[in-house]
């Protein structure tokens, strides 16, 4: 009915795998991450469709995976379709943009959902409640709790703006998380021109084309975009393997989940790391465990060393059934 292999993949019901490659003839993709699309060449290639919702779609092609048209099934948010006997729909994930929960319902009528990665659960993530909840429990230990986690937007859109009145300043974060964060400025009125290219330029057309408020950019290369630059006050976006090749000229925050217990850390004299996630912390995980009305909640040991802590800790606290997947995950 379902399981979880070692490389991640999720299968549930006849017909589906979620987040990994298994030969199967649908494969639900929750967001674009590295580590949710893994081995999506195989998938394009042996299964008959790749499942999600519109935004994750048009990116995956921005980010070098050529999913056929007669491949692509773009399902929007609450919309239920029925395949071979089994039905799946999508619903919304607070984490990037086009972040998708799955949720399928077998032939047997007994419904089984997986939250891929999230955060702010009964807000900007709805609780599910299946039959059977799959959750991703990235920070599964209560060591990881943000403390500053309700004013984190507030505050980083305070030092972007504070380190303007400076200069630049770039920004380096994984791709959809850049997006978010172009969303989170404008939201504190940081109007200064955001500027982008190659496919950071891409994936933010794509966010804009679906409404997700991410202001004007500029394409450095243009003429404007050249003009803003010799000006000198803007916010550049650039993925976070670029922070490495990062240079005097402007004021650079690079964004990292990991940094938890501190909301800011210096690296140098004009560069510092942010503890901005895109994940829920221990709380989140918690909360959605609490809320969800679920009789059997597994935790995606896959993707996280921290899902048997979690574990521990709810069988101790909390009167809830669970159980890690995959077993080989833990010790």
């Amino acid at each position: 009915m379902f399981d979880i292999q070692d490389n991640g993949a999720i299968l549930v019901g006849n017909n589906f795998v979620i987040d990994g490659h298994y030969k199967r003839l649908f494969r639900a993709v929750t967001h674009f991450h590295a580590d949710h699309i893994n081995e999506l060449n195989k998938s394009i290639k042996e299964c008959t469709s790749i499942i999600a919702s519109p935004i994750t779609i048009e990116s995956l092609q921005v980010l070098g995976y050529n999913v056929p048209k007669h491949k692509q099934l773009p399902l929007n948010y609450g919309v239920k379709v029925d395949l071979l006997g089994e039905k799946i729909k999508l619903e919304r994930a607070e984490h990037i943009m086009g972040a998708s929960q799955v949720v399928i319902e077998t032939e047997k009528g007994i419904e089984i959902a997986y939250t891929g990665d999230f955060r702010n659960p009964g807000k900007g993530t709805p609780i599910l409640n299946p039959d059977v909840l799959i959750i991703d429990v990235t920070y599964g230990n209560p060591n990881f709790v943000r403390k500053y986690k309700d004013d984190i937007e507030m505050l980083f859109a305070d030092y972007v703006a504070d380190a303007l009145l400076k200069g630049p300043v770039t920004i380096y974060a994984y791709y959809g998380k850049l997006q978010e964060v172009m969303k989170v400025l404008r939201k504190y009125n940081v109007d200064a021109p955001f500027v982008v290219e190659n496919k950071v330029e891409k994936l933010t057309a794509i966010a804009e084309k679906y409404g997700e408020m991410v202001g004007k950019f500029v394409n450095k290369n243009t003429e404007e975009g050249k003009k803003i630059i010799k000006d000198g006050w803007y916010v550049e976006f650039k993925h976070a393997t670029e922070f490495k090749r990062r240079t005097k000229t402007t004021t650079n925050f690079l964004l990292d989940g990991w940094l938890v217990k501190d909301f800011i850390k210096p690296v140098d004299s004009n560069s510092f790391i942010i503890g901005f996630s895109s994940h829920g912390d221990f709380e989140d995980n918690l909360k959605y465990v609490e809320m969800t009305t679920a009789d059997l909640v597994i935790l995606d040991g896959s993707r996280s060393k921290y899902a048997y802590d979690f574990a521990v800790y709810v069988t101790k606290y909390y009167r809830k059934k669970v159980k890690v997947l995959p077993s080989s995950s833990g010790s």
